[in-house]
């Protein structure tokens, strides 16, 4: 979106676009920095430019906390058990416990709920787009979403602005 910015629009803009790249998307972020640089060179140095933050949105590690907390009903351990079997599937870290495959592109639903496509012990949905769990690991993926703990800065920087 930043990318296809015109000209004009660029140097009569009062606000500086906040981008929340997700880091593992090199080809984004890269993209929007040069599109930063591009930016100050047409405005001659001026005020606005892209303020990249390419620190909120990095990866999570998937841990039974963070699951507890993201996910309804589930206990810590149900968490620790989800991770194991992800683990044993090849698609967590055995050490960092961070994904190794994409969760928007993979078979995790069937390592961790071989026999039912659409839930998990008959307590968690895992069908796509009703999956609470998706989401959580959508999230520590970090290369197709957006994350919510770019909030507080974007709110942050548009008070900053309006003063």
């Amino acid at each position: 979106m930043v990318m296809n910015l015109s000209e004009d629009i660029v140097s009569k803009s009062k606000a500086n676009p906040n981008l929340a790249t997700m880091p593992r998307d090199k080809e984004t972020t890269s993209r929007a920095a040069k599109n930063d640089q591009d930016l100050k060179y047409l405005n001659r140095g001026g005020q606005t430019t892209i303020i990249l933050d390419t620190t909120n949105c990095d990866s999570l590690a998937v841990s039974s906390k963070y699951l507890v907390e993201r996910i309804p009903f589930i206990t810590k351990d149900e968490s620790e058990q989800l991770i194991s079997q992800l683990k044993q599937g090849g698609h967590i870290n055995q050490f960092t416990n961070i994904l190794e495959v994409d969760p928007t592109k993979s078979n995790w639903r069937t390592i961790i709920s071989p026999n039912n496509s659409t839930h998990r012990l008959d307590k968690f949905v895992v069908k796509p787009g009703y999956s609470p769990l998706a989401k959580a690991l959508y999230r520590c993926w970090t290369f197709h979403e957006f994350c919510s703990e770019v909030v507080f800065p974007a709110l942050d920087l548009f008070e900053m602005q309006k003063s």
